[in-house]
C-alpha cells in the first residue's frame, strides 16, 4: 500500500506543522462555535483535503461534535471510506458549472441521513466558474444549520472577494524541513525501514515542504532499494541530483581559475545529470558559502569543513558577484538551445571571472607602484584631498564592485585674501542654514571658491559640477530675502580645465586604460 495513503493524518493530533489552525479549531469545538462554511487555502500537499475530511469526521462522529473522532464508529469508518452519504465531497475542476452548484443547493434543503450535518468538501473551489460563484453566494452566508460547507483552494487570489468574506479562512502554512524528516523517520520505523539521516534531509529539502511529497519520495525510494533500506546514493538517483563533493571540486576549480580542471568535472558530471540541475546546486553552494562567512555556522559537519576551505579563498564580495553572474548565466542556459554548449561556454566564463581584479584592487596596485616610483626618484607623494569619481560604461557583465575610487590630485590653488568679502560671504551661508536651505548651503561650502562678494553681487568658482538651476535658485532665494536684485556669477571654466588636464596625468591615464569607456565626471574637493 502507498505510504502516504497509509499514513494519512485521520485526527488534528497527527496533522503536521498546522498548529495554529489545530488550536483555533479545538476552541471552537469545545466553544460549539464551530463555522458554517471554512474556506482552507495554501500550497499543494500540506494538507487542505485532509483538514477537510478530519473536520468532517469531528463532525458526524458518534461522540461528536467533539475536537477528537473515535475513528471506530460507523460514521467515522464511512468517511474515512468516502462512503458517508451525508459526507460529499466535490472535485471543482471536473464540476465547474453553475448547474453543478444548483444540484448541490437542491439538496440541502433536506435533513441528513445518518448524522447531525451534510458536510461539502469542495476540492480546488478556484475552478467554478463566476456564475457558479455567484450561485453559491447566497447559501454560503446562511446556509441551513444542518449544513457544512468545507471549501479548499491553493489559488486564493482567483476565488472572489464576496465569496472568502462569507467564509472563515484559514491559510495552512509549509510544512518546515525539521518536521517532515520527523515524520518520515517515524514512519520508517513504524514499517521496520531504515532511512539514513542524509536521505531524509534530501528528501525534506526537495519535497517542496510539501508532506504529501515527501512520502510519494520515500516510497519511491522504498520501491528502488528493495531491500528495505534508504540510502543517500538511492535518493540522490531518483532525484537526478549531483554529488555534493562532485558540486564542491566544481567550485574549487572555478576559485582556482583552473580551466581544465573545470572541464574535467564537467564532462564527467553532464554524463548522468542536467547541466542545469549542476549550476543549480552550484548556486545553492555558493549561497551556502555567503551565509557562512557572515553567520559562520552551517548544519552539517563534512559541508562545513569543504565550505570552511573555499570561503577562505575569495572575499564575500566576490562570492556575491559570482552568485549573479551564474544566476544571469542559468538564465541564458534556459533560452537557449544548446544547453550544453551554452552551459560549457558559461563555466569558461566563470574561470576567467574569479581571475578578474576588482576596480578598487586595480586602482591599489596603481597607487602603490606610483609610491614606489616616487620613493626610488626621492619625490614626496601628495595626500589625497580630492575625489576623482570613475564610472565604468564597458560590458556589465565585468560586475565593477565600485563606481568610484580615491586618487591624489593638485590643490586648486584658489584662495581669497579679502578679509570684507569673506564676512559677507559668510553672513549669505548664515542665512542659508537658519532658513534651512541646506542644499544652497551645502553647494556653497562644498563644490565653489568665493572670489568676490558684496552685497548684491556674488562670483564664484566652481571646483565640481553644478546643478544647472544652482544660479537660478540661489538668485531668487537671495532677492527674496534680502529684498535686493542679485548678480551672481560662477565661473565653471576652471573645472572644465581640470577634468581635462586630469584625463594627461599619469595615474588616471592609467585607470582609464585599465577600464576601457570609463572617463573621468567630476572633481570634489575633500578639504
Amino acid at each position: 500500500m502507498n505510504i502516504a495513503l497509509k499514513y494519512r493524518p485521520s485526527s488534528f493530533k497527527d496533522l503536521v506543522g498546522q498548529d495554529i489552525l489545530v488550536r483555533i479549531l479545538e476552541n471552537a469545538f469545545t466553544l460549539n462555535k464551530i463555522p458554517q462554511s471554512i474556506l482552507l487555502s495554501g500550497s499543494s500537499g500540506i494538507g487542505k483535503t485532509t483538514t477537510a475530511r478530519i473536520i468532517a469526521l469531528c463532525l458526524n462522529c458518534s461522540l461528536g461534535p467533539t475536537f477528537e473522532p473515535c475513528g471506530s464508529c460507523t460514521s467515522c469508518l464511512a468517511i474515512k471510506n468516502s462512503s458517508h452519504p451525508d459526507v460529499v465531497e466535490i472535485d471543482a475542476a471536473s464540476h465547474t458549472s453553475v448547474e453543478d452548484v444548483r444540484a448541490i443547493l437542491g439538496d440541502i434543503c433536506y435533513l441528513p441521513i445518518s448524522s447531525k450535518f451534510k458536510v461539502y468538501i469542495i476540492d480546488e473551489v478556484h475552478m467554478l466558474s463566476s456564475n457558479a460563484f455567484n450561485a453559491l453566494l447566497k447559501t454560503l452566508e446562511e446556509p441551513p444549520s444542518s449544513v457544512k460547507f468545507i471549501l479548499a483552494t491553493t489559488e486564493i487570489k482567483k476565488i472572489p472577494i464576496t465569496v472568502i468574506a462569507r467564509c472563515q479562512r484559514f491559510d495552512l502554512h509549509n510544512i518546515p524541513s525539521a518536521k517532515i524528516m520527523e515524520r518520515l523517520n517515524d514512519i520508517a520505523q513504524k514499517e521496520n525501514y531504515f532511512i539514513e539521516k542524509e536521505a531524509s534531509e534530501l528528501i525534506a529539502h526537495h519535497c517542496s515542504n510539501s508532506m504529501r511529497n515527501a512520502l510519494f519520495l520515500m516510497n519511491q525510494a522504498l520501491l528502488y532499494s528493495k531491500d528495505g533500506t534508504i540510502s543517500t546514493q538511492s535518493v540522490t538517483d531518483i532525484l537526478g541530483l549531483v554529488d555534493r563533493n562532485v558540486i564542491f571540486d566544481l567550485l574549487e576549480a572555478v576559485l582556482d581559475s583552473d580551466l581544465q580542471k573545470a572541464l574535467l568535472v564537467f564532462d564527467n558530471v553532464v554524463k548522468t545529470a542536467n547541466p542545469l540541475n549542476i549550476f543549480e546546486d552550484l548556486l545553492q553552494t555558493i549561497q551556502l558559502i555567503c551565509r557562512f562567512l557572515i553567520t559562520k555556522e552551517i548544519d552539517t559537519e563534512y559541508e562545513k569543513s569543504r565550505v570552511k576551505d573555499l570561503s577562505a579563498k575569495k572575499s564575500l564580495i566576490f562570492f556575491s558577484r559570482l552568485w549573479k553572474v551564474l544566476l544571469k548565466g542559468i538564465q541564458d542556459i534556459k533560452i537557449s538551445t544548446c544547453n550544453e554548449v551554452a552551459a560549457e561556454m558559461m563555466l569558461i566564463s566563470l574561470c576567467y571571472l574569479s581571475d578578474l581584479p576588482s576596480p578598487e584592487q586595480v586602482i591599489k596596485k596603481i597607487l602603490s607602484q606610483n609610491v614606489e616610483q616616487g620613493n626610488r626618484q626621492g619625490r614626496p607623494v601628495a595626500p589625497s584631498p580630492s575625489v576623482i569619481q570613475v564610472t565604468d560604461y564597458s560590458d556589465p557583465k565585468k560586475y565593477v564592485e565600485k563606481p568610484h575610487s580615491v586618487i591624489p590630485v593638485r590643490d586648486t590653488g584658489i584662495h581669497v585674501k579679502n578679509k570684507q568679502q569673506n564676512y559677507d560671504f559668510d553672513k549669505i551661508l548664515q542665512l542659508l542654514r537658519r532658513s534651512n536651505q541646506i542644499y544652497l548651503y551645502k553647494q556653497l561650502c562644498s563644490n565653489l571658491k568665493l572670489i568676490d562678494c558684496k552685497f548684491g553681487y556674488l562670483k564664484l568658482k566652481a571646483v565640481s559640477n553644478l546643478n544647472s538651476n544652482f544660479c537660478n535658485d540661489l538668485k531668487s532665494y537671495l532677492n527674496q530675502a534680502t529684498n535686493q536684485e542679485w548678480v551672481i556669477i560662477v565661473d565653471t571654466s576652471y573645472m572644465n580645465r581640470e577634468v581635462s588636464n586630469l584625463n594627461y596625468a599619469p595615474v588616471v591615464k592609467d585607470i582609464l586604460n585599465t577600464f576601457k569607456g570609463a572617463k573621468v565626471v567630476n572633481i570634489e574637493n575633500k578639504e
